[in-house]
């Protein structure tokens, strides 16, 4: 899946580490940064 600059990005839901749930639809209207970075020591 690719995403334009600018567009709005898709919904998904990941696991947090609280074990929760943290879904991007419950930032709907802040504006969000969302980064990934590999975890430690994954070889990543």
């Amino acid at each position: 899946m690719s995403v334009q600059v600018g567009a709005a990005a898709p919904d998904f839901t990941l696991d947090a580490h609280s074990g929760s749930k943290l879904s991007l639809a419950s930032f709907k209207g802040r504006k969000t940064v969302v980064s990934f970075l590999p975890f430690a020591f994954t070889g990543g």
